[in-house]
């Protein structure tokens, strides 16, 4: 189906689809746990503003953190010269390369595993939606900014205002992109204090 996603066109998975349905629920009675089975507002509201600032990311090497069949990997994915995918899933990476090659963009790596134990590539910048959710999502997403990845560009990270998240906030430094509809998109890092948050 297709869909307009930060302004352009794209051919989006139909997640309810019977054979996509089976491998996600199979993944799920494997006792993965994961939520990429629907498309979350949050995720809407971030590649809105990655279409409206897409100079940003253009030519540069990416890596997305969790990155399920994110809409936000089509959209990056056109754009940089290089991207990375994440997620715990390996379903889920199958199905977003999957995805990707429908619209003719090649990921230029897939990183399985937690992102905060996986040797992941330095990169220009890191985007993430909705990672941080609950008390093991903030200690997943507290160490890895522990160990300073963030530094390479810094992490944007679209986030609903959840407790865990902002729990976050409250111990690192970041700046605000924007505010809306009880969800926030912040910079982690990126080495100085330019409020247009712009990845190196």
């Amino acid at each position: 189906m297709s869909e307009v996603i930060g302004g352009e066109s794209f051919q989006l998975m139909n997640l309810k689809d019977q054979e996509v349905e089976k491998r996600i629920i199979d993944e799920m009675g494997q006792g993965i746990s994961v939520f990429y089975d629907r498309r979350w507002e949050v995720t809407s509201l971030l590649t809105y503003w990655l279409g409206k600032n897409v100079e940003l990311f253009e030519g540069k090497r990416g890596l997305v953190l969790g990155a399920g069949v994110g809409a936000e990997t089509l959209l990056l994915g056109r754009w940089a010269g290089e991207l990375f995918l994440n997620d715990l899933s390996p379903v889920a990476l199958e199905l977003c390369v999957e995805q990707l090659e429908q619209n003719a963009i090649r990921a230029a790596g897939v990183i399985g595993g937690r992102y905060e134990e996986e040797d992941l590539p330095e990169v220009d910048f890191t985007v993430g939606s909705f990672l941080v959710y609950d008390d093991e999502t903030l200690a997943s997403m507290r160490e890895y900014l522990e160990t300073g990845m963030n530094e390479n560009g810094g992490v944007i990270l679209m986030n609903e205002n959840l407790p865990a998240f902002q729990r976050l906030c409250g111990e690192v430094s970041y700046q605000t992109i924007f505010e809306k509809d009880g969800a926030k998109c912040v910079l982690f890092g990126g080495g100085d204090d330019d409020s247009s948050a712009r990845p190196d």
